[in-house]
Protein backbone atom coordinates (compact mmCIF):
# COMPACT_ATOMS: atom_id res chain seq x y z
CA UNK A 1 0.00 0.00 0.00
CA UNK A 2 1.49 3.54 -0.96
CA UNK A 3 1.71 6.30 1.62
CA UNK A 4 0.49 9.81 1.80
CA UNK A 5 1.65 12.34 4.44
CA UNK A 6 -0.49 15.39 4.69
CA UNK A 7 1.34 17.72 6.81
CA UNK A 8 -0.34 20.63 8.45
CA UNK A 9 2.82 23.28 7.92
CA UNK A 10 0.82 25.81 10.11
CA UNK A 11 1.32 23.82 13.14
CA UNK A 12 4.76 22.82 12.24
CA UNK A 13 5.65 26.65 11.92
CA UNK A 14 4.13 27.42 15.54
CA UNK A 15 5.74 24.45 16.81
CA UNK A 16 9.14 25.35 15.22
CA UNK A 17 9.36 28.59 16.61
CA UNK A 18 8.24 27.34 20.45
CA UNK A 19 10.12 24.27 20.34
CA UNK A 20 12.97 25.51 19.05
CA UNK A 21 15.92 28.22 20.93
CA UNK A 22 16.61 31.47 18.96
CA UNK A 23 18.82 31.03 16.32
CA UNK A 24 20.71 34.33 15.05
CA UNK A 25 21.98 34.41 11.24
CA UNK A 26 24.84 36.22 10.37
CA UNK A 27 22.99 39.04 10.13
CA UNK A 28 21.92 38.67 13.97
CA UNK A 29 17.92 37.52 12.49
CA UNK A 30 16.49 34.80 14.34
CA UNK A 31 16.28 32.26 12.15
CA UNK A 32 14.82 28.76 14.33
CA UNK A 33 11.02 28.38 12.57
CA UNK A 34 13.36 28.09 9.03
CA UNK A 35 15.80 25.53 11.37
CA UNK A 36 13.12 23.59 13.22
CA UNK A 37 10.73 23.26 10.46
CA UNK A 38 13.15 21.41 8.24
CA UNK A 39 14.79 19.21 10.90
CA UNK A 40 11.41 18.25 11.87
CA UNK A 41 10.44 17.72 7.70
CA UNK A 42 13.44 15.88 7.42
CA UNK A 43 12.14 13.26 10.52
CA UNK A 44 8.81 12.40 8.71
CA UNK A 45 11.03 11.76 5.35
CA UNK A 46 12.85 8.90 7.21
CA UNK A 47 9.20 6.61 7.02
CA UNK A 48 9.77 7.05 2.87
CA UNK A 49 6.55 8.05 2.19
CA UNK A 50 5.27 7.62 -1.41
CA UNK A 51 3.27 11.34 -1.96
CA UNK A 52 3.87 13.90 0.51
CA UNK A 53 2.03 17.61 0.53
CA UNK A 54 2.53 20.01 3.18
CA UNK A 55 -0.82 22.20 3.64
CA UNK A 56 -0.64 25.57 5.66
CA UNK A 57 -3.86 28.27 6.24
CA UNK A 58 -4.07 31.21 4.03
CA UNK A 59 -2.15 33.77 6.08
CA UNK A 60 -4.71 36.55 5.52
CA UNK A 61 -8.62 36.20 6.31
CA UNK A 62 -10.02 32.71 5.66
CA UNK A 63 -14.07 32.05 4.93
CA UNK A 64 -14.36 31.54 8.47
CA UNK A 65 -13.46 34.79 9.47
CA UNK A 66 -15.81 36.20 7.16
CA UNK A 67 -18.91 34.91 8.77
CA UNK A 68 -17.88 35.00 12.27
CA UNK A 69 -15.53 37.87 12.71
CA UNK A 70 -14.26 36.61 16.51
CA UNK A 71 -13.11 33.55 15.01
CA UNK A 72 -9.38 32.72 16.18
CA UNK A 73 -9.47 36.37 17.75
CA UNK A 74 -8.61 35.34 21.13
CA UNK A 75 -5.12 34.34 19.95
CA UNK A 76 -1.93 35.92 20.75
CA UNK A 77 -0.70 37.77 17.91
CA UNK A 78 2.35 36.23 16.05
CA UNK A 79 5.74 37.43 17.07
CA UNK A 80 7.24 39.98 14.35
CA UNK A 81 10.35 37.53 14.27
CA UNK A 82 8.02 34.85 13.73
CA UNK A 83 6.28 36.01 10.52
CA UNK A 84 9.43 37.31 9.11
CA UNK A 85 10.82 33.65 9.00
CA UNK A 86 7.56 32.37 7.04
CA UNK A 87 8.63 33.68 3.91
CA UNK A 88 12.35 32.39 3.99
CA UNK A 89 10.66 28.66 4.99
CA UNK A 90 7.96 29.03 1.83
CA UNK A 91 11.12 29.85 -0.59
CA UNK A 92 12.88 26.86 0.85
CA UNK A 93 9.92 24.88 0.48
CA UNK A 94 9.39 25.40 -3.11
CA UNK A 95 13.56 25.74 -4.34
CA UNK A 96 13.26 21.77 -2.55
CA UNK A 97 10.18 21.08 -4.47
CA UNK A 98 8.32 19.98 -1.89
CA UNK A 99 4.73 19.47 -2.84
CA UNK A 100 2.76 22.15 -0.91
CA UNK A 101 -0.71 24.08 -1.27
CA UNK A 102 -1.85 27.37 0.40
CA UNK A 103 -5.09 28.13 -1.19
CA UNK A 104 -6.96 31.75 -0.95
CA UNK A 105 -9.83 31.53 1.80
CA UNK A 106 -8.94 28.31 3.14
CA UNK A 107 -7.59 26.44 5.86
CA UNK A 108 -5.01 23.47 6.14
CA UNK A 109 -7.44 21.59 7.59
CA UNK A 110 -9.80 21.98 4.78
CA UNK A 111 -6.93 21.34 1.73
CA UNK A 112 -5.99 18.49 4.15
CA UNK A 113 -9.95 17.35 4.12
CA UNK A 114 -10.34 17.58 0.77
CA UNK A 115 -7.54 15.79 -0.60
CA UNK A 116 -8.18 12.63 1.40
CA UNK A 117 -11.96 13.02 0.12
CA UNK A 118 -11.00 13.09 -3.71
CA UNK A 119 -8.58 10.16 -3.44
CA UNK A 120 -10.18 7.80 -0.57
CA UNK A 121 -11.96 5.73 -2.95
CA UNK A 122 -8.11 4.33 -3.60
CA UNK A 123 -7.76 1.22 -1.39
CA UNK A 124 -3.99 1.31 -2.31
CA UNK A 125 -3.24 4.50 -0.58
CA UNK A 126 -3.03 4.89 3.55
CA UNK A 127 -3.33 8.56 4.58
CA UNK A 128 -1.65 9.83 7.58
CA UNK A 129 -2.19 13.14 8.69
CA UNK A 130 0.57 15.19 10.88
CA UNK A 131 -1.56 18.15 12.83
CA UNK A 132 -2.32 18.28 16.29
CA UNK A 133 -6.18 19.90 15.01
CA UNK A 134 -8.72 17.43 16.80
CA UNK A 135 -11.18 18.65 13.87
CA UNK A 136 -9.16 16.28 11.83
CA UNK A 137 -10.07 13.32 13.69
CA UNK A 138 -13.10 13.28 11.69
CA UNK A 139 -11.80 11.66 8.79
CA UNK A 140 -9.90 8.70 10.25
CA UNK A 141 -11.03 5.27 8.22
CA UNK A 142 -9.28 2.29 7.61
CA UNK A 143 -7.10 4.08 5.50
CA UNK A 144 -6.55 7.47 7.35
CA UNK A 145 -4.58 7.11 10.27
CA UNK A 146 -3.67 10.76 12.54
CA UNK A 147 -0.72 11.56 13.34
CA UNK A 148 0.16 14.12 16.86
CA UNK A 149 3.45 15.72 15.68
CA UNK A 150 4.25 16.37 19.25
CA UNK A 151 3.22 12.50 20.52
CA UNK A 152 4.39 10.66 17.40
CA UNK A 153 1.94 8.14 17.88
CA UNK A 154 -0.29 6.90 15.37
CA UNK A 155 -3.73 7.19 15.80
CA UNK A 156 -6.53 4.79 14.18
CA UNK A 157 -10.41 4.76 14.36
CA UNK A 158 -10.15 1.83 17.08
CA UNK A 159 -8.37 4.21 19.26
CA UNK A 160 -10.27 7.32 18.50
CA UNK A 161 -13.87 4.70 19.46
CA UNK A 162 -11.85 4.02 22.81
CA UNK A 163 -11.54 7.30 23.68
CA UNK A 164 -14.83 8.75 22.40
CA UNK A 165 -17.37 5.78 21.90
CA UNK A 166 -18.33 7.39 19.18
CA UNK A 167 -17.45 7.52 15.61
CA UNK A 168 -15.05 9.58 14.44
CA UNK A 169 -17.69 11.53 12.13
CA UNK A 170 -19.36 12.91 15.06
CA UNK A 171 -16.65 14.60 16.74
CA UNK A 172 -17.69 18.03 15.19
CA UNK A 173 -21.18 17.67 17.06
CA UNK A 174 -19.04 17.37 20.18
CA UNK A 175 -16.82 20.08 19.62
CA UNK A 176 -19.95 22.28 18.98
CA UNK A 177 -21.04 21.24 21.94
CA UNK A 178 -17.89 21.86 24.19
CA UNK A 179 -16.34 24.48 22.29
CA UNK A 180 -12.90 25.19 21.13
CA UNK A 181 -11.00 27.98 23.11
CA UNK A 182 -8.10 27.96 20.63
CA UNK A 183 -10.59 28.99 17.91
CA UNK A 184 -12.76 30.67 20.04
CA UNK A 185 -15.82 28.61 19.25
CA UNK A 186 -18.63 28.95 21.76
CA UNK A 187 -19.86 26.04 23.90
CA UNK A 188 -22.91 25.52 25.94
CA UNK A 189 -22.30 26.87 28.98
CA UNK A 190 -22.89 23.90 31.53
CA UNK A 191 -22.14 21.13 29.06
CA UNK A 192 -18.65 19.44 30.09
CA UNK A 193 -16.93 16.87 27.75
CA UNK A 194 -18.49 14.16 30.09
CA UNK A 195 -22.05 15.34 29.15
CA UNK A 196 -21.88 15.98 25.45
CA UNK A 197 -20.08 12.87 24.69
CA UNK A 198 -22.94 11.24 26.66
CA UNK A 199 -25.39 13.23 24.38
CA UNK A 200 -23.58 11.97 20.97
CA UNK A 201 -22.71 8.37 22.19
CA UNK A 202 -26.88 8.21 22.21
CA UNK A 203 -27.82 10.61 19.62
CA UNK A 204 -24.93 10.95 17.29
CA UNK A 205 -25.03 14.60 16.21
CA UNK A 206 -26.58 17.48 16.94
CA UNK A 207 -29.32 17.38 14.51
CA UNK A 208 -30.39 14.17 16.52
CA UNK A 209 -30.19 15.74 19.94
CA UNK A 210 -32.69 19.02 19.10
CA UNK A 211 -35.27 16.78 17.38
CA UNK A 212 -35.41 14.05 20.59
CA UNK A 213 -34.86 17.28 23.06
CA UNK A 214 -37.98 16.17 24.87
CA UNK A 215 -36.07 13.31 25.62
CA UNK A 216 -34.23 15.07 27.53
CA UNK A 217 -34.63 16.88 30.70
CA UNK A 218 -33.36 19.28 33.60
CA UNK A 219 -30.62 21.63 33.38
CA UNK A 220 -29.62 20.17 30.59
CA UNK A 221 -32.42 20.62 28.35
CA UNK A 222 -32.60 24.35 29.43
CA UNK A 223 -29.05 24.76 28.00
CA UNK A 224 -29.17 23.11 24.97
CA UNK A 225 -32.14 25.24 24.03
CA UNK A 226 -30.78 28.58 25.30
CA UNK A 227 -27.70 27.72 23.24
CA UNK A 228 -29.48 26.25 20.08
CA UNK A 229 -28.52 28.47 17.90
CA UNK A 230 -24.73 29.26 18.54
CA UNK A 231 -24.22 25.34 18.67
CA UNK A 232 -25.23 24.91 15.33
CA UNK A 233 -23.33 28.29 14.37
CA UNK A 234 -20.51 26.36 15.99
CA UNK A 235 -20.81 23.42 14.33
CA UNK A 236 -21.10 25.19 10.87
CA UNK A 237 -17.61 27.37 11.98
CA UNK A 238 -15.40 24.10 13.19
CA UNK A 239 -16.83 21.99 9.66
CA UNK A 240 -14.28 21.06 6.93
CA UNK A 241 -14.73 23.09 3.79
CA UNK A 242 -14.46 21.49 -0.26
CA UNK A 243 -11.51 23.23 -1.76
CA UNK A 244 -12.13 23.26 -5.47
CA UNK A 245 -8.68 23.73 -6.40
CA UNK A 246 -7.83 20.17 -4.93
CA UNK A 247 -10.01 18.70 -7.20
CA UNK A 248 -7.75 19.52 -9.76
CA UNK A 249 -5.07 18.49 -8.61
CA UNK A 250 -4.14 14.67 -9.26
CA UNK A 251 -2.06 12.29 -7.17
CA UNK A 252 0.93 12.24 -8.66
CA UNK A 253 1.32 16.20 -8.28
CA UNK A 254 2.01 14.92 -4.53
CA UNK A 255 4.70 12.54 -5.62
CA UNK A 256 7.41 12.10 -2.80
CA UNK A 257 11.28 12.91 -4.68
CA UNK A 258 14.38 13.97 -2.85
CA UNK A 259 17.21 15.60 -4.62
CA UNK A 260 19.74 14.71 -1.54
CA UNK A 261 22.83 16.98 -3.34
CA UNK A 262 20.40 19.62 -3.48
CA UNK A 263 19.03 19.19 -0.24
CA UNK A 264 22.58 20.19 0.95
CA UNK A 265 23.27 23.26 -0.63
CA UNK A 266 20.23 24.88 -0.01
CA UNK A 267 20.08 23.94 3.61
CA UNK A 268 23.57 23.33 4.25
CA UNK A 269 25.47 24.91 2.40
CA UNK A 270 23.32 28.22 1.62
CA UNK A 271 21.61 28.15 4.87
CA UNK A 272 24.40 27.45 6.72
CA UNK A 273 22.35 25.05 9.17
CA UNK A 274 25.60 22.71 9.73
CA UNK A 275 24.16 20.19 11.71
CA UNK A 276 21.56 18.84 9.01
CA UNK A 277 24.49 17.68 6.78
CA UNK A 278 24.94 14.44 8.98
CA UNK A 279 21.16 14.54 9.03
CA UNK A 280 21.24 14.59 5.22
CA UNK A 281 23.15 12.11 4.80
CA UNK A 282 21.57 9.29 7.01
CA UNK A 283 18.78 9.75 5.22
CA UNK A 284 20.55 9.54 1.83
CA UNK A 285 21.66 6.10 3.53
CA UNK A 286 18.60 5.25 4.57
CA UNK A 287 16.82 5.52 0.63
CA UNK A 288 19.90 3.45 -0.81
CA UNK A 289 19.64 0.72 1.32
CA UNK A 290 17.65 -2.07 -0.13
CA UNK A 291 14.31 -2.96 0.37
CA UNK A 292 13.78 -5.86 2.19
CA UNK A 293 11.33 -8.62 0.91
CA UNK A 294 8.71 -10.33 3.28
CA UNK A 295 8.64 -13.70 3.93
CA UNK A 296 5.20 -13.43 4.62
Amino acid sequence: MKKLYLIDGSWYLYRAYYAFPEMPDRDGHNINVVYGFFRMILKLFHDKPDYFVIARDDPTKTHRHEIYPEYKANRVKAPDDFKAQIPIVQELVNKLNIPNLIIPWYEADDIIASIVKKHNEDSEILFNIFSADKDLKQLLNDNVIFTDPSKWTPYKTKDFIQEFLFQPENILDYLALIGDSADNIKWVPGIWPKWAGTLIQKYQNIENIYQHIDEISGWIKEKLLDWKEEAFKSKDLISLLDVPEVNTIGIEDYRFDIDFNKYNEILVKEQNFVSMEKAIKELKNKFQMPQQTSLF
